[in-house]
């Protein structure tokens, strides 16, 4: 009589059960990876938007003549002027007007007599939606005394329009 070897072809219900224990496992485990890598890559985004923003902002505000003028302001807003996608992120600004010492602190005779100068100091926050800290620049810049030499338009008239007579019409000389 013949015995015939048993072959053993294919997997068994155990080993098919082991796999995909460790493949639901492994999927499970870099599923939530993925969505922990596009969380932070949407912070990231968010974050250098509303440093873009940030920066945007604070220029056009080193540009605008009358808010260096007096003694300082603030005023907030949001950026929906920009771009309608940018309505929730909110900025607000600070401008002080401060009287700081300047000098070396090394120097003994500036110890008897400091050097002041006085500095607007501008403070820009600026707060997107869903991050926990705010974006925040500051700037100092100097204030501008006006120029001895330059004319003051309410006692001097224009050099260019000819004088003017009581009655407001040029007088003939």
């Amino acid at each position: 009589m013949k015995t015939r070897a048993i072959s053993r072809q294919g997997f068994t219900l155990v080993e098919v059960l082991i796999a995909m224990a460790i493949i639901g496992v492994t999927a499970v485990v870099l599923l939530d990876q993925r969505i922990t890598i596009v969380q932070d890559a949407a912070r990231t985004r968010d974050k250098r938007t509303a440093w873009v923003l940030a920066a945007q902002k604070m220029a056009e505000l080193e540009l605008d003549p009358t808010l260096w003028a007096g003694l300082g302001g603030q005023n907030n807003g949001d950026f929906s002027e920009v771009d309608p996608e940018y309505a929730a992120i909110s900025w607000e600004y600070q401008i002080v007007r401060q009287l700081i010492e300047t000098g070396d602190p090394q120097d003994a005779k500036q110890e008897e007599d400091p050097k002041k100068r006085e500095i607007f100091r501008l403070t820009l926050t600026v707060r997107p939606p869903g991050m926990d800290e705010p974006v925040v620049l500051e700037g100092e810049f100097p204030v501008n005394p006006p120029k001895p030499d330059a004319p003051d338009p309410a006692k001097d008239p224009d050099p260019k329009e000819p004088p003017k007579d009581a009655a407001g019409g040029e007088k003939k000389q």
